[in-house]
């Protein structure tokens, strides 16, 4: 038996064939009762849309691409980088849209195009998600030329007005987090964020402005280490007066990687019985430490989510989408 038609369809429903290609295409001007009949037919005759006709006529790819940084090999790395493509997905699936993951890779030869390039130019998507890392002068002004519709994960850094981007709000989470440990009795804390780290990443620099911020309004000494040694100094096997009074009563690490870096050196040394130790976002094995580490819980599915959702609403052209959205963050239990 042959496939059947959208007129053969149109036909079978009692209604003309620019109808059935409105509820293919998911037009919300059609009464429920006439898609419901129109569904009916098409599970019935098998009928799968063509998506390559459905894309010619539209105009569009109806897939959504996720261009990642291919020299970040940190981001890669990081476990909470899958957090974030999983929330991304589950809007653009809910879009009933395909996802295009792809990382951006330059040619050997400098007259090719790069992959970013190439699916800008080329409009191999309807829309793109890029980590800020990306978001460089020369890919900027291609999305803008080409009129790619385009989302920004993690604030951008770049001195363009108007870019939309989604963040988790990393000055609040500083501030909740250093409150949480005033709030514990806390008053002699410190904070491990790196100098060149916190040049280099905006995140950090934020959790440390949010740490300052809250340690100067509770008029507290505000403590920063850039190396882990400086702490191991204060808790070394023979421990003089001042070096005692130097001990902070709390060490917030802006990394888990730093975090890790600490607890390396604790071999058998008072560190986790006297100290309270802080850092972002928890952790699968934090729940086996034998001691605890207080944590704020950053919500990145639901940082991927604001982002693709922010992205079709771009696409579609909607009125009033805000150009950037901060996640805010909470203490975790």
């Amino acid at each position: 038996m042959s496939k059947i038609t959208i007129q053969e369809i149109a036909d079978l429903a009692g209604v003309n064939k620019a109808t059935v290609s409105r509820v293919i295409n998911g037009n919300r001007n059609i009464s429920e009762k006439t898609r419901l009949k129109v569904e009916a037919i098409m599970k019935q005759h098998n009928y799968v849309p063509n998506s390559i006709a459905r894309g010619l006529a539209f105009n569009k790819t109806f897939t959504v691409g996720f261009c990642s940084d291919y020299t970040d090999k940190r981001a890669f790395a990081n476990p909470f980088f899958y957090k974030v493509l999983q929330g991304i997905e589950e809007i653009v699936y809910n879009h009933d849209h395909m996802f295009l993951m792809m990382s951006d890779h330059d040619h050997d030869n400098k007259k090719s195009q790069s992959t970013f390039e190439r699916v800008v130019v080329e409009h191999r998507v309807d829309g793109l998600i890029i980590p800020n890392s990306l978001l460089n002068e020369r890919n900027y002004e291609l999305l803008v030329k080409h009129e790619m519709p385009y989302v920004v994960t993690g604030e951008n850094m770049l001195s363009k007005d108007g870019v939309p981007w989604v963040d988790i709000d990393n000055v609040q989470a500083g501030q909740i987090l250093t409150e949480h440990l005033i709030d514990l009795g806390c008053r002699e804390i410190m904070i491990y964020a790196g100098g060149a780290a916190a040049e280099r990443d905006k995140f950090i620099a934020d959790r440390l402005k949010g740490y300052r911020k809250t340690m100067e309004n509770h008029r507290l000494e505000v403590r920063i280490i850039e190396q882990a040694e400086v702490l191991k100094s204060l808790y070394g096997s023979e421990s003089s007066e001042s070096a005692v009074e130097g001990r902070p009563e709390a060490l917030i690490c802006c990394t888990h990687e730093q975090l890790f870096e600490i607890l390396d050196f604790e071999n058998g040394n008072p560190l986790l019985s006297e100290i309270a130790l802080a850092t972002f976002d928890d952790f699968p094995m934090s729940k086996y430490m034998k001691h605890p580490v207080h944590f704020v819980e950053v919500d990145l599915e639901m940082m991927g989510k604001a982002a693709a959702s922010m992205l079709f609403s771009l696409m579609n052209k909607e009125p009033g989408v805000p150009k950037s959205v901060s996640i805010a963050t909470r203490i975790g239990s």
